[in-house]
């Protein structure tokens, strides 16, 4: 089990839009980084990947401390006409079907031990369900957890108040 932090995952998630066949951008964790790209001249291209959550827990006794983070992305296609409902369908189906390839390519590198997902992608926690955004945007949302290792041992020369005892 290897630690991992926000910044792995956003870039673990941007490599993936760049190496797949079947994303064209990739938005990160901030609801202004998906307004001003959608409103850029260069617009948002569908499928886009978008993260939307992060939040950090702990489990465990003692010195085993086990950092769970639950995840969520988007898989999402836009210029969707309002009134077309089954063009919205159509993409929520489609959206689901790449989030399973993003999600079997998560549970692929969740068994090499060099990658940070080894052993901490929680395959039965993930969720998938439709989501519908304002002005035409249609997909799924994707929740899963992680769980890898994180201790949480003071660090005494970060704190003027404490003595270092050996």
């Amino acid at each position: 089990m290897k630690e991992n932090s926000y910044l792995e995952v956003k870039n673990y998630f941007e490599n993936l839009v760049m190496q797949s066949t079947f994303l064209n951008d990739f938005v990160g964790f901030f609801e202004r980084e998906w307004s001003s790209k959608k409103s850029s001249v260069k617009g948002l291209k569908s499928p886009i990947l978008a993260l939307f959550r992060y939040t950090l827990g702990f489990d465990g006794q003692g010195e085993n401390s086990l950092a769970v983070r639950k995840i969520g992305f988007a898989i999402m296609f836009n210029k969707i006409k309002p009134g077309d409902l089954d063009a919205q369908y159509q993409a929520i189906h489609d959206a689901e079907q790449l989030a399973i390839k993003i999600i079997s390519r998560m549970r692929y590198e969740s068994f090499n031990s060099d990658h940070f997902l080894y052993n901490a992608f929680l395959k039965d926690s993930v969720e998938i369900k439709p989501v519908e955004l304002s002005s035409g945007d249609f997909g799924v949302d994707v929740l899963f957890n992680m769980k890898n290792k994180q201790p949480l041992k003071v660090d005494f020369s970060d704190w003027k108040d404490l003595e270092s005892t050996c």
